[in-house]
């Protein structure tokens, strides 16, 4: 129930005015001058509004809504005047901060009512913005703690590339003390520059994720994604830095102790597939009870064959083994032989590939086996991303000198991000793996000078694109 103090010597009108505030369902409390008023406020207080006459003895109006206000800055005051003295009623508003003043004496009594319901209402208001604006300090200062101890580099910059947040990481990282009000161009190493500018190439609108190595043998995993509301124009971008030496350094160990198991049993696990199709008489069918527990077998051995080669054939790739790169025209990887096998293997499932290869696309510098082989791995990923009847794309376009090749699906609920602490090395729907793994990507097109992003990692699909750099027409 909200509380209001009515202050006047004149009995009878206090006792008038009172007596409506009580019929409008408020709790009233009266005093008869402004001294009694502060000792009641001081007693009995807080009050959410005060109605007090101007012209009273031993202390007027404005002296009680001079005390109040430093009392308690929050609690709404109505000064009721005579005609004569409209002008101390305005500068009691303007300096002393009364919410309104009325004539007296009044037209009608609800108009008291009226504007005692509007100073509550103008009280209440208040009382909210001030809560918000103390929660909107705590959680900045939540925020402010976040930014400073955190362990990952963080940047923010505004619309014109202008760093307007640096966190003590990522001054200690970049070897910058003033990156706070500089250039993002002009302070950061060349390594996020290129990334930035290809981030701006890819559209710039959503977040994206890149794996990034420092000339001091550091590996960074970079995210970074626009600032601003959905829908509405971007105003800025966040960085964020992690350092994943150490997890990359244990992914290498794990790799080559898989690889070394997989070397060793790779020999046995194919003499185990040719006995079970001498077993079957030849051609492994599902055509029996007996012929099927050896087809099933053959499958798995199978798939488990093509792990070990897949992860045989990255570890050779990242040592440079069998590794050789020749110049070639795009037109020449990207044609229709890989929509007829993509076609081929999918069409059971209602998949489209669609290509948006533009013409006279420019020369780059690439391994052809290895690089065919990538985009059917890519593609095949997508596809298994894909629902029934999805599409999937691959468009090639050419940006300040590099030639980006993008692959888009459409995405499917059921497939989530697998080691996302680390990097997207696999991808699994239902705990089936898709196959190519991603880190083979990454290691092909780095060799290759290039870079490789993925975005949009949701159950609304993903692309991952590949930006290459073209060989110049001397070369």
């Amino acid at each position: 129930m909200s509380r209001v103090l009515v202050v006047d010597d004149e009995e009878a009108y206090r006792a008038l005015m009172a007596g409506h505030l009580e019929r409008k369902g408020m709790d009233v409390t009266t005093a008869e001058n402004g001294s009694a008023a502060l000792d009641i406020f001081d007693t009995e207080g807080p009050f959410d509004v005060i109605v007090t006459d101007m012209m009273m003895p031993n202390m007027s109006g404005l002296d009680l809504l001079t005390e109040i206000k430093q009392r308690e800055p929050t609690t709404e005051v109505i000064v009721i005047t005579a005609s004569n003295e409209i002008s101390k009623a305005v500068a009691a508003m303007r300096e002393g901060g009364a919410f309104d003043y009325l004539l007296k004496p009044l037209e009608s009594i609800g108009e008291l009512s009226f504007t005692v319901g509007r100073a509550l209402q103008h009280r209440q208001l208040l009382e909210e913005r001030q809560r918000l604006h103390q929660e909107l300090d705590r959680e900045a200062s939540r925020l402010q703690a976040l930014v400073t101890y955190s362990g990952e580099a963080m940047l923010l910059a505004d619309a014109n590339g202008q760093i307007t947040v640096a966190n003590p990481a990522a001054i200690e990282l970049l070897g910058h003390d003033d990156l706070v009000g500089a250039i993002a161009s002009d302070v950061l190493a060349p390594e996020l520059r290129s990334l930035i500018e290809a981030w701006h190439e890819m559209g710039g609108q959503e977040p994206a994720v890149i794996e990034l190595e420092w000339p001091s043998s550091i590996t960074s995993l970079v995210s970074i994604a626009p600032v601003g509301l959905p829908g509405e124009e971007q105003t800025g971008w966040v960085m964020i830095m992690r350092d994943i030496t150490h997890l990359k350094q244990i992914d290498d160990l794990k790799l080559r102790m898989l690889s070394d198991a997989a070397g060793k049993i790779r020999l046995p696990l194919a003499q185990a597939i040719s006995k079970l199709a001498d077993l079957s008489g030849g051609a492994i069918k599902a055509e029996d009870d007996r012929n099927t527990t050896i087809y099933q077998l053959s499958s798995v051995l199978g798939r488990i064959q093509n792990w070990m080669d897949e992860m045989l054939a990255l570890v050779q790739v990242e040592a440079g083994i069998g590794f050789s790169s020749e110049i070639q025209d795009l037109e020449d990887a990207l044609n229709d032989r890989l929509k007829l096998n993509f076609d081929e293997v999918h069409q059971g499932k209602g998949i489209c590939l669609e290509l948006k290869i533009p013409e006279d696309l420019p020369k780059v510098r690439v391994d052809p086996r290895l690089f065919e082989r990538m985009l059917t791995g890519l593609l095949d990923r997508a596809a298994q991303r894909s629902q029934v009847g999805g599409v999937v794309m691959l468009t090639a376009r050419l940006h300040q000198r590099h030639m980006w090749i993008e692959i888009s699906d459409q995405g499917f609920s059921k497939i989530r991000r697998i080691d996302a602490a680390a990097r997207e090395d696999s991808w699994e729907t239902d705990g089936i793996s898709y196959g190519f793994d991603l880190r083979m990507v990454r290691t092909i097109v780095q060799k290759l000078g290039g870079q490789v992003w993925v975005r949009g990692q949701d159950g609304m699909g993903s692309t991952l694109a590949i930006s290459l750099p073209v060989v110049e027409a001397s070369a």
